[in-house]
């Protein structure tokens, strides 16, 4: 039996993609993209034909992506 816990911080691609406003193809070159595993992009998580990522690293891709934004803006 999966752990339950471990399943419920797992969040399936197409609503990573509305979550982003993108396409699952974008999340698909995002997997590709340096500069997105740069800012913190979690690797998916395959489960039969199905991706998915872990919350934790969602958010802290957020925030990362966040913190860039206001640096840059602050320098530029």
């Amino acid at each position: 039996m999966p752990d339950v816990e471990c399943v419920e911080h797992l969040v399936p691609d197409p609503i990573v993609a509305a979550e982003f406003h993108v396409t699952l193809m974008t999340l698909w070159r995002w997997d590709k993209s340096p500069a997105k595993r740069e800012l913190g992009w979690p690797p998916k998580v395959k489960i039969g034909t199905r991706n998915y990522r872990n919350r934790s690293g969602l958010e802290a891709f957020k925030t990362n992506v966040l913190h860039r934004a206001l640096t840059e803006r602050d320098c530029g």
